[in-house]
C-alpha cells in the first residue's frame, strides 16, 4: 500500500514537472528575432529613430554647392554575426524611408559586408569600389550604420551616421526593447 501510494506520488510530481516544463519551453519558443518584431510596431519605431538620429547630423557646408546631406544607409546586420538578416531587411527599408523624408537629406543605399563594413577597431570602412570609395563623385555626408543584438528577452538596436572622412560618428542612437512571453504570446515591456 505504501509503495503503490509511493508510486502514485512520484508519477504525480513527474507529471507536474512535465507540464511545467513544456509551458516554459512555449514561453521560450516566442521569443525569437521574428516574433520580437512583429511584436513591435516598427513604423513608429524607426520613424523615431530616424528623427532622433537626423537631428544629431551636421548641417551641409553652407559653402558647398550641394545644400542636401547625402547619406549612404546600410542594411541593419546582427552584431554577432555582422551579416543582414532577411527579417531585418524590414527594418532597413523603413529606415531609409524615413530618413529619405527628413527635409534636406538624400538617401543612398549600400550593402553591408560588400560595400562598408566595420573595421577591427570598430569604425566603418568602405571597400575598393570606387563608386563608393570616393567620396567626391557619391557626395557623402555621413554613412548610417545600423545593428542590432537579439537577447532571449531583449532586441538592441545601434545606429549611428558616421563622416566618412574622418570616422569620428556624428549622431548616434540607441533603442533597448524589452519584451515578456506568457502563455506563448510576446509582449513588449517598455
Amino acid at each position: 500500500m505504501l509503495r503503490t501510494s509511493l508510486i502514485t506520488l512520484l508519477a504525480s510530481l513527474l507529471f507536474l514537472s512535465a507540464c511545467s516544463g513544456t509551458g516554459n519551453r512555449v514561453d521560450n519558443q516566442c521569443l525569437t528575432f521574428e516574433d520580437k518584431l512583429q511584436a513591435t510596431d516598427l513604423s513608429k519605431l524607426m520613424q523615431s529613430l530616424a528623427v532622433e538620429l537626423g537631428n544629431g547630423l551636421p548641417s551641409p557646408d553652407p559653402r558647398s554647392h550641394d545644400q542636401v546631406g547625402v547619406l549612404l544607409v546600410a542594411d541593419f546586420v546582427n552584431i554577432n554575426t555582422l551579416k543582414t538578416e532577411q527579417n531585418s531587411l524590414v527594418m532597413s527599408d523603413m529606415l531609409r524611408t524615413y530618413l529619405a523624408n527628413l527635409p534636406g537629406k538624400k538617401v543612398v543605399q549600400v550593402e553591408f559586408g560588400k560595400d562598408i563594413r566595420l573595421s577591427d577597431s570598430g569604425v566603418v570602412s568602405l571597400t575598393r569600389n570606387l563608386d563608393l570609395t570616393n567620396k567626391q563623385k557619391v557626395g557623402a555626408n555621413q554613412v548610417v550604420v545600423g545593428t542590432y543584438l537579439d537577447l532571449q528577452s531583449k532586441l538592441i538596436i545601434n545606429l549611428r551616421a558616421i563622416d566618412p572622412t574622418n570616422q569620428i560618428i556624428s549622431s548616434a542612437v540607441v533603442r533597448e526593447l524589452k519584451y515578456t512571453c506568457n502563455g506563448g504570446k510576446l509582449y513588449l515591456s517598455n
